[in-house]
């Protein structure tokens, strides 16, 4: 008796054990339709990645975006409105343990190739600074929309920090060499007469056709001057008359466009939108006006900025200046690689009123073009 109880014992053991060892979870194991870590698209294009267990038993899937679960299903799809860098976690999780794979997606602009035209086809904003051409012809709205289409149309920024802002037909794209020409109305030495401005692109990253993205200078030879004053911001105060037109900036600093006998409209902008005042934020390129031989000049720089008499960019020659997509930078200074952009800004990049003969210095800008156009 004793001994039927001994092996219905043993029996018992083998029983429990084998039910054991039948019930314990194995760690799930995935393979994927996607091959690749990286994956490239374009905004609006929906990504499809598909996860097939192929080991392991049944466990909770989790799809994640930039920390976010959009997904709890074997298949993932999405569409990403914005370009950029996103990464993509799957995750699957039972009792025998956890599965993980990443993905990184980058999702870039939709490139708007082909065009009518190699010159600007529309503006998307004109913000002048206060100055002495402000509210009249080249410093109204009708001059800014007379640079559409041509090289030959002439328009004023004002003081420093007043913009534009244009567009294409199509995305100028990022090849070798210079991509956009900008025309000025710089005069050579010895008789220099050049006024600056910073040139700024952006891509549509969100694809709605407004300029709401982000903006990245193209450094020129001044970018990494020691005089060279990065996040410089200057408030204009509107007189409301013609008269000086006051302002102050983030350095304690403090002074005045001031009107001439030449010009005696109002010289802040009646068409901005805030009559009040105005606040403008960019670089601040050193100040080069003076004399030169009894003359008074305005001397450009060596290369990378729009209405400037440049060597660097062979204006002599050329009756441009010229600049590469390549030399966009970020608001720290790093490189921004990118294939194509979609618009671009000019504003001028000095903060002198010269003179009661001259006037302030104000970039002013004729017309800009694809150098690539049809090439």
């Amino acid at each position: 008796m004793k001994q039927v109880l001994f092996f219905a014992f043993l029996l018992s053991i083998v029983i429990i054990g084998c039910k054991k060892e039948k019930d314990v979870t194995a760690a799930p194991v995935y393979v994927f339709s996607v091959t690749t870590d990286t994956i490239n698209t374009e905004i609006q294009k929906p990504v499809a990645i598909e996860a097939s267990r192929t080991g392991g038993t049944e466990a909770a899937i989790s799809w994640m975006v930039d920390g976010k679960e959009l997904s709890a299903n074997n298949a993932f799809t999405h569409v990403f409105e914005v370009a950029g860098f996103y990464k993509v976690l799957f995750r699957s999780r039972n009792e025998g343990g956890v599965f993980e794979k990443e993905f990184i997606i980058e999702v870039t602009p939709v490139v708007r190739e082909g065009g009518e035209s190699k010159y600007i086809s529309r503006i998307l904003e004109y913000v002048p600074a206060p100055g002495q051409f402000i509210n009249v012809a080249p410093g109204n709205v009708a001059s800014a929309e007379g640079i559409v289409g041509k090289n030959s149309g002439l328009v004023t920024l004002g003081a420093y920090g007043g913009y534009i802002i244009f567009t294409f037909d199509h995305s100028i794209q990022n090849k070798e060499g210079a991509d956009i020409a900008i025309y000025g109305n710089p005069l050579k030495p010895p008789t220099d007469w050049s006024e600056p401005g910073i040139v700024m692109v952006s891509r549509d990253d969100n694809g709605n056709g407004i300029a709401d993205d982000a903006w990245y200078e193209l450094a020129g030879s001044e970018y990494n001057s020691a005089e060279t004053i990065k996040n410089y911001q200057i408030t204009y105060y509107n007189p409301k008359s013609y008269a000086n037109v006051p302002w102050k900036d983030n350095l304690g600093n403090s002074g005045a466009v001031e009107v001439n006998a030449f010009h005696k409209q109002q010289y802040y902008p009646l068409f901005a939108a805030n009559q009040d005042s105005l606040v403008f934020t960019g670089t601040l390129l050193k100040n080069t006006f003076g004399q030169a031989n009894g003359i008074w000049i305005n001397a450009g720089f060596s290369w990378g900025y729009a209405d400037s008499y440049s060597s660097g960019d062979d204006y002599d020659t050329k009756r441009y200046n010229s600049f590469d997509i390549t030399r966009a930078v970020d608001a720290s200074g790093k490189p921004v690689q990118m294939k194509a952009i979609d618009f671009v800004k000019v504003y001028t990049a000095q903060n002198n009123k010269g003179n009661a003969l001259m006037g302030e210095i104000s970039t002013e800008i004729k017309g800009a073009e694809d150098l690539h156009f049809g090439k």
